[in-house]
């Protein structure tokens, strides 16, 4: 198994672990942006030892999209780890949306009375809590579109994180 399936897969079960614990603690620490984006820690130390042992059997030398597909690979996977457990979650427990909603709706409300300055934006403001309000009193179940497509989004800002990992690692070999 190459280094990059290998420690994606590991790296998943890792991202899978962190978020479960947050959640059985506190389901509200399972929203908290500061405890989302440190799980990035944990994707970065797998993506950096897959992408050295992937040198260390391969070389360094090597093209850099060659050593930047490894890292890449490990993002994809613990990313697909994230997002399939995030969306059962989301499935299991309906009030993480509602809950996600909520503040969503705060903070709209909260620009809205502070003055946006701009009739046309105040006016699709005004629409967006309209809609926040719509789905808080009628909840849906958590649509996979957003997932699928914040799921992509995140394949972006890994590739920057790959391509980062990838320069580092090459770097320290010369």
């Amino acid at each position: 198994m190459s280094p990059g399936v290998r420690y994606g897969l590991l790296g998943g079960i890792a991202v899978v672990f962190y978020f479960a614990l947050l959640y059985i603690a506190k389901p509200e620490m399972y929203l908290d942006l500061s405890l989302q984006w440190g799980s990035m820690v944990i994707y970065l130390i797998f993506m950096w030892i897959a992408t050295k042992e992937d040198c260390t059997l391969k070389g360094a030398a090597r093209d850099f999209r060659e050593v930047v597909r490894t890292p890449f690979v490990v993002f994809l996977l613990i990313n697909l780890c994230y997002w399939v457990f995030n969306y059962g979650l989301r499935l299991y427990d309906p009030s993480i949306l509602l809950t996600e909603l909520n503040v969503a709706l705060d903070m709209a409300k909260t620009q809205l009375n502070a003055g946006v300055g701009d009739p046309e934006q105040a006016d699709k403001l005004r629409k967006y809590v309209q809609e926040l309000e719509r789905l808080i009193q009628n909840p849906q179940p958590q649509p996979l579109g957003p997932i699928i497509r914040d799921m992509c989004m995140g394949a972006v800002g890994g590739f920057v994180l790959a391509a980062g990992v990838a320069a580092m690692v090459k770097n320290q070999k010369k």
